[in-house]
């Protein structure tokens, strides 16, 4: 972990993601999945245990198994387009009103002063932004599931595997689907919290912020533990491995900023 850096004269406390907010995201794409895995398991059963003599014996009932299989991925894209909006809309309100929150106190223990956090454009278009793109991840589980489902069944045709061993591939690339919303759910939370706490800051008139470098990933990015304790700009970002990008941004990247307050003195410094 980086040696702690001097703090900043008015700087205030940063925003971290709320571990609540992560976790409920993350149970709400877990319970998706669950279902949706358990209608495909359930029909294949009943499916391919009844083609299963024709499998194993190479009668190859696989342009049938297809079909079917396309018309339940269908069922299930429709689905997830269906819940992707509210579920996306819920969890980065919930990041929002934690952001907002964060901020508003950090901004009250540092100067003593209650603030007025208000909606700009610029909260408004991030906010909307991180919805499409969470859109955009809740509808993917879905479609790279199907695409494994069927590249497993087909596959399990070609070789005239029986029903058991098919189950135990389903069952592992189950695992591998409900991992993928952890990961979701974790690197969003992280993602959208740093957008919206900068968004927040900014309506605030904050211009400047501290790159602070959370350890505890098992490979940190050298570039980020470098730039822990520098100073940047809160609308342009920190430039670093040759681009300007803000703390949390990047794809598992745990770093947060700490916004700086102009003229406020912290006799703690």
């Amino acid at each position: 972990m980086p040696a702690r850096a001097p703090k900043a004269k008015g700087e205030m406390r940063p925003v971290r993601p709320s571990a609540a907010t992560r976790i409920a995201y993350q149970r709400k794409l877990e319970s998706l999945i669950d279902e949706m895995h358990r209608s495909t398991v359930y029909w294949l059963r009943a499916t391919y245990g009844q083609r299963e003599s024709e499998i194993v014996q190479d009668s190859s009932p696989a342009a049938d198994l297809a079909a079917q299989l396309a018309r339940r991925a269908a069922q299930w894209r429709k689905m997830f387009a269906k819940e992707a909006p509210d579920l996306a809309r819920w969890f980065i309100a919930k990041v929002d009103r934690h952001a907002t929150n964060a901020t508003k106190q950090a901004a009250v223990a540092l100067t003593g002063m209650s603030v007025s956090v208000k909606d700009t454009l610029l909260t408004n278009t991030v906010m909307q932004a991180s919805i499409q793109e969470n859109v955009s991840l809740i509808k993917s589980i879905q479609s790279e599931y199907a695409t494994e489902v069927e590249g497993l069944v087909m596959r399990s045709v070609t070789a005239g595997r029986d029903l058991s061993s098919l189950a135990d591939q389903l069952q592992q690339r189950f695992g591998i689907t409900r991992r993928r919303a952890v990961f979701i759910a974790s690197d969003q939370n992280n993602k959208a919290t740093a957008q919206m706490a900068r968004a927040r800051q900014l309506s605030l008139g904050v211009t400047k912020a501290r790159w602070l470098h959370v350890g505890g990933g098992k490979n940190p990015r050298h570039s980020h533990v470098e730039a822990n304790g520098k100073i940047y700009e809160l609308s342009k970002g920190l430039k670093i491995d040759g681009e300007y990008i803000f703390p949390g941004e990047l794809i598992n990247c745990g770093c947060v900023g700490a916004p700086i307050i102009p003229g406020v003195d912290d006799e703690d410094d």
